[in-house]
């Protein structure tokens, strides 16, 4: 017997209750033009700022494990620059946790513990920062992995969260709060926030697209 409820499929078997993927949401697979920018290894291709360091890589992960106050972590970003794509990452967050993923370097979606938030803003996770509150809350409990699947063309971004639809075509132009700066429209790299809270990612790929002519 199966059931579905609050976008997850539950399948009882002999007495035991067993949690599969959420619906709508499948596993990533890259295919042909799909870029690599986290080997899993090491931080490899990766810049962070100023002249500390609070992130590291441990078992296949991309972890930040500093906050705010004295320890405050720092921001990193990709040395790769990218102008219109497709990006896929997963993250994880604490209790409490809070970070964002910038295209471009510029245009943040939230990373936020926003479970259970009955009516989400551009501030809980899967919003485009101070410009865009997601459709639904697609939050997975805390400390669960978690995916985004993001196309940005122009100034406009479409996006899914853990398989849910949470932008369709969403303007936003210029820069977001905490931004890396430069000008608005041209390639930047993708910048993930880590002066907030731990936070951890992994599986962070990038696809071009090929402006039209």
């Amino acid at each position: 017997m199966s059931f579905l409820k609050w976008g997850v499929v539950v399948l009882v078997v002999t007495g035991c209750l067993v949690a599969t993927a959420w619906a709508g949401e499948k596993e990533f697979k890259p295919e042909d033009g799909w870029v690599q920018l986290f080997n899993g290894k090491d931080l490899t291709g990766w810049k962070q700022h100023g002249n500390r360091t609070s992130w590291k890589v441990e078992d296949g992960v991309m972890a930040n494990t500093s906050g705010h106050g004295k320890d405050r972590g720092v921001n990193i970003h990709c040395e790769k620059t990218f102008k219109d794509f497709e990006l896929h990452i997963e993250f994880k967050v604490p209790k409490g946790g809070n970070s964002g993923v910038y295209l471009r370097g510029r245009k943040e979606i939230q990373v936020h513990d926003s479970y259970g938030v009955a009516k989400p803003g551009s501030g809980h996770c899967g919003g485009i920062y101070s410009k865009a509150a997601p459709k639904v809350n697609a939050c997975k409990p805390t400390g669960e992995w978690q995916s985004f699947d993001v196309t940005i063309v122009g100034d406009k971004i479409t996006a899914h969260q853990n398989g849910q639809l949470i932008h369709d075509g969403v303007e936003v132009p210029g820069h977001t709060g905490g931004s890396m700066g430069g000008q608005p429209g041209t390639p930047g790299p993708i910048m993930l926030q880590g002066d907030h809270s731990t936070v951890y990612y992994r599986n962070i790929w990038v696809r071009p697209i090929e402006e039209k002519k």
